[in-house]
């Protein structure tokens, strides 16, 4: 039998194969899993998937949920969904129509979510949603916080009548700004010269303590009595103590920190092996955690796992945070293994401070294409971001001077004077930006050094007393600074 000169076989096969493609067409990737991950920078899912997918997204509110359409993806069977974690209450799947899966994310409040984006990766393709935040607090808040709690009497039995009373749970804030000022008086006293301490003077309630009899060889040299000036009590006009917590109506300070490279991108390696990746994901958790120690400051991790992040859209996650500074940490490389020092960069549009750092400058450039990204160029936005970043450039030299002073104090730097060169990640920053390499991880000394947590926390250390004395001179309005600033102005004080 013949259907106009195809036979019966041949078009059950054609009908065959059109089958497969439409259900190909319908079912071209599979939900592999769903990730939940809470960090210093919000909450993070991600969707695995086995290839490229459209998919759609939509926010709902009363009760708050964000709903991601995957049109032409199927579930992969018996998925485990992920439990609650952060501002996701829960996560649950369906079908709108044939051939599209849905995922709901149930929110514990409207926070927003940023824009998601598909990030490639040796197991798959991710689509990722992140909704910012301040994830599970500052932990060395809470540990100030549980030391500065005052101990807890047992067996003790409240008086007859007496009403039960209950102490409220010390401010993990404050119990933080307590701790950190207390660091910084111990700094201090640590640097000044050391003096003998004056002897108190004898009062009439407290009896003088009898003399212990001294050869006459060694005479015992007396005291001299304090001045009427030692003793005067306080003026009546003196300054104001300056403000230690972040009071109504001012705004922390935002650091955006950019930790380079991560995952398919490893960056430098060391000559034992180590990742630059890993190395300065570990210092900028350590400089995040200091930073959020700091009255008046709150950190914004870039990335807080080991993810690739293009470059350009490093700057816009600082932007979607409102940071007021940029920084991005890097382990710096060389074919010479004795290269040694940390060294901060700025950006410039037109050149380079040096050979060294034209090539850093185009090693780190090339990270996208490393990470899979293709490169676009838009000539009006690469305009409107030079004219954005041509007014913040002096502000960024300045920054990174202070930070560069602040290196020194951990060991030699590499350079003497800031550098300069024209890095992409710096690029698409519209604020004071600067990107700091912590030393040479190509340098099998310096590689150990990196690797060393306390070393680690010097670094940190440096990077926040650069930042602290940058924006001590130049407070931005709204802010804990511009409060001490102004309370410094009215006192004659300094902040």
């Amino acid at each position: 039998m013949r259907i106009r000169g195809i036979n019966l076989s041949q078009a059950l096969l054609a009908l065959a194969l059109l089958a497969a493609l439409c259900w190909n067409l319908a079912y071209g990737a599979e939900l592999r899993g769903v990730d939940l991950q809470t960090g210093a920078t919000g909450t993070r899912a991600e969707l695995r998937l086995d290839g490229k997918a459209e998919f759609s997204v939509i926010s709902l509110a009363n009760p708050d949920r964000l709903v991601v359409d995957l049109p032409g993806t199927k579930l992969r069977g018996g998925l485990a969904l992920p439990a609650s974690r952060g501002v996701v209450r829960s996560v649950r799947t369906g079908q709108p129509v044939a051939g599209t899966t849905r995922i709901v994310f149930d929110l514990a409040s409207p926070v927003v979510a940023m824009t998601p984006r598909l990030e490639e990766g040796g197991d798959g393709t991710r689509l990722v949603v992140e909704w910012p935040g301040d994830g599970d607090g500052d932990p060395i808040a809470r540990v100030a916080a549980q030391a500065s709690a005052p101990p807890t009497a047992t067996g003790a039995v409240p008086a007859a009548g007496a009403p039960a009373t209950r102490t409220p749970p010390p401010d993990p804030a404050l119990a933080s700004n307590d701790a950190t000022s207390r660091l910084i008086a111990e700094m201090a006293r640590a640097r000044a010269p050391a003096t003998p301490a004056p002897q108190p003077a004898a009062s009439a309630s407290t009896p003088a303590p009898t003399p212990t009899p001294t050869p006459a060889a060694a005479p015992v040299a007396q005291a001299p009595a304090p001045t009427p000036e030692a003793t005067a009590p306080a003026p009546r006009n003196a300054a104001p103590p300056l403000p230690t917590t972040v009071g109504p109506g001012m705004r922390p300070l935002v650091i955006a920190i950019d930790p380079g490279h991560g995952g398919q991108d490893p960056g430098a390696i060391g000559p034992g092996g180590t990742y630059e990746k890993h190395v300065v994901l570990a210092i900028s958790r350590e400089l995040a955690r200091q930073i959020n120690a700091t009255p008046g400051m709150r950190a914004h991790l870039i990335r807080d796992n080991d993810s690739y992040v293009e470059l350009p859209q490093r700057a816009r996650r600082a932007r979607q945070a409102r940071a007021d500074m940029f920084v991005s940490i890097h382990a710096d490389a060389a074919l010479n293994r004795a290269a040694y020092g940390s060294s901060v960069y700025t950006l410039s549009l037109r050149g380079a401070s040096s050979q060294q750092a034209r090539w850093l400058a185009d090693r780190e450039n090339s990270a996208d294409l490393v990470g899979g990204v293709r490169l676009e160029k838009d000539t009006l936005s690469n305009v409107l971001l030079e004219m954005a970043q041509s007014g913040h450039m002096r502000a960024s030299q300045e920054a990174a001077t202070h930070v560069l002073t602040g290196l020194r104090d951990v060991g030699k730097t590499h350079k003497a004077n800031v550098e300069y060169a024209n890095f992409s990640v710096l690029r698409n920053a519209d604020m004071p930006a600067m990107l700091v390499e912590t030393g040479f991880i190509s340098n099998p000394e310096e590689e150990k050094r990196l690797l060393d947590p306390g070393h680690q926390r010097r670094v940190a250390a440096a990077v926040l007393q650069g930042i602290n004395a940058f924006f001590t001179s130049q407070p931005p309005p709204g802010t804990l600074y511009a409060a001490r600033a102004a309370a410094a102005a009215a006192g004659g004080g300094s902040p």
